[in-house]
């Protein structure tokens, strides 16, 4: 049991926890009638956790002291229909080493953490009990290294740990950040030796289950090597024919290089986290990728680039007007699958219009930025942000879109989705250009390519001397001014005001993914825009 002053260091520390288990109980139920009615969806920022469980504590008439214990039951709720909906063999249970009785533990230690003897002197040996029956992957351990693994290595979909409060209160709200559905068992006591929890509390939250998921919880790892799979030769054959001509061939060598893949992962985890099927979304992401590779092609020609993914651009290799065909032998092919797709007509017409669209602002933005090649000259924050927009952000758009059209997901929630991936692709770009700047190989290249970048753009409206003359020289035609300008930024420190709408456009982000009211679609946007930013 708690001692006095530990009592009294917890109410200070406002890490309370509810001695009483009618108290714990009618909390329980208030946060839980909050979080539906304020229809609260999962994942919230750590910002938004803190600030719904201020007032969910003001509700329940709570004392200040006990709002971290509130917090935990509002994660609690905000994740419970999905964790439920989970099967306990893709669930991790983490308990606490400080659960064990040290008078008669009989347990052994390695190094991952204790080994319960299930002696029956403590609370470990009947959760770990209950959780084995079930089929949970069960560890009795200290600290997140091990779970982080487990998480990565895509073994486990949800996590339900108990630990004192200090230590929920520092690891959920990263989990949420990461999207990872968790669940927190508050021990009674604090300190770090016999310490206790409400073992009937903690085998409800470790037995709910329910059949099936109302909303699917997309793996995007798991998506990820499918998608892949789907653009090795004998896949694309299956869907596109065996190439036997020059335009064929060229178009399908290029489509299976390099690349992360982002935009047909992205249609085809949109569809799956809707509902959708995922080896039906298949022609789909071909043809999303399909748009991307034909971009590339075009822009490599544009820009007289000679290299890509590490090899020689398509034009270099095969001259201009093959490599343009090729280009536009991809477009054609993606109208094609997306077209032909086994959807109702309304739905091909709907998806086909996204890319036209989207294919659309592409080809906008290329030329507002082929103009500015021709003839540079001052440009502005906001002329270079909407190229972003239309280049990189409206491809991102077209992918998002497309799977959630597939998927019959509403207009209201596709708006959202057009506004999210207009945020996340901006926010990726101006993060692009930062490491490029700074990078050592090809430093800032693309301002040397004289390029409109937000680096050149912030330059133009600064009234740093240095800044001014290299500028100068620059609009003079003086090549040897783009090296100076480079060091002029760094001198007036301007890549502040880069990382500052970089800050804004991710938080943009993070604002739009709050409104989305569809969990699976919200998880897994909130786990895109980390990897894609991070």
């Amino acid at each position: 049991m708690q001692s006095v002053s530990e009592k009294n260091e917890a109410k200070e520390s406002g890490l309370c926890v509810p001695q009483d288990r009618e108290r714990r109980l009618a909390l329980e139920k208030s946060v839980s009638a909050y979080v539906a009615r304020e229809r609260l969806v999962p994942p919230l920022t750590g910002e938004e956790l803190a600030s719904h469980a201020r007032c969910a504590t003001t509700v329940a008439q709570a004392d200040p002291s006990e709002q971290a214990y509130v917090a935990v039951l509002l994660n609690n709720a905000l994740w419970a229909d999905m964790i439920a909906g989970i099967p306990y063999e893709r669930r991790l249970l983490l308990l606490p080493q400080c659960l064990a009785n040290t008078a008669v533990c009989q347990a052994d230690r390695d190094g991952l953490g204790l080994l319960c003897a299930q002696c029956g002197g403590c609370s470990i040996g009947v959760l770990q009990a209950e959780a084995d029956r079930l089929g949970y992957v069960t560890l009795v351990a200290e600290g997140t290294t091990v779970v982080s693994k487990l998480l990565t290595t895509g073994k486990v979909d949800a996590v339900i740990g108990a630990g004192c409060m200090d230590s929920l209160r520092r690891i959920f709200p990263t989990m949420n950040a990461h999207a990872i559905p968790g669940q927190g068992i508050p021990l009674l006591a604090g300190g770090c030796r016999n310490t206790e929890t409400d073992v009937a509390w903690a085998l409800e939250i470790i037995r709910a289950g329910k059949p099936k998921l109302t909303e699917r919880a997309t793996a995007i790892e798991a998506v990820a090597r499918t998608v892949r799979a789907w653009l090795d030769p004998a896949s694309l054959e299956r869907e596109m024919g065996v190439p036997n001509t020059d335009a064929e061939r060229i178009g399908r060598e290029w489509l299976m290089t390099g690349g992360k893949r982002w935009r047909p992962i992205l249609t085809a985890s949109v569809y799956e986290a809707s509902g959708g099927d995922l080896a039906k979304i298949l022609p789909t992401a071909l043809a999303v990728e399909c748009f991307h590779k034909a971009s590339l092609i075009h822009d490599d020609i544009e820009d007289d680039d000679d290299e890509r993914y590490g090899e020689p651009t398509v034009h270099k290799r095969y001259g201009i007007p093959a490599a343009i065909n090729a280009g536009d032998y991809l477009i054609g092919e993606g109208y094609r699958l997306m077209a032909a797709a086994d959807f109702p007509g309304d739905i091909r017409a709907g998806m086909v219009l996204a890319a036209a669209r989207g294919h659309r602002e592409l080809c906008m933005g290329q030329g507002e930025e082929l103009a500015f090649c021709r003839r540079p000259s001052p440009v502005t924050e906001s002329a270079v942000l909407r190229i972003y927009e239309q280049k990189t952000a409206a491809a991102f758009e077209v992918a998002v879109l497309v799977g959630a059209v597939a998927a019959g997901v509403d207009a209201a929630t596709c708006v959202q989705l057009s506004a999210f991936s207009r945020a996340v692709g901006t926010a990726y770009q101006i993060r692009d250009d930062i490491e490029d700047f700074r990078s050592v190989r090809g430093r800032a290249a693309d301002l040397l390519s004289m390029r409109p970048t937000i680096f050149l753009a912030v330059a133009c409206t600064s009234d740093h001397p240095a800044v001014g003359a290299a500028l100068g020289s620059i609009w003079g035609h003086d090549s040897a001014g783009r090296q100076r300008l480079i060091e002029a930024i760094e001198e007036a420190g301007l890549h502040t005001r880069v990382e500052l709408l970089y800050a804004h456009y991710r938080h943009e982000t993070e604002r739009v993914l709050s409104g989305i009211q569809h969990a699976g679609l919200k998880r897994l946007l909130r786990r895109v825009m980390v990897k894609m930013l991070r």
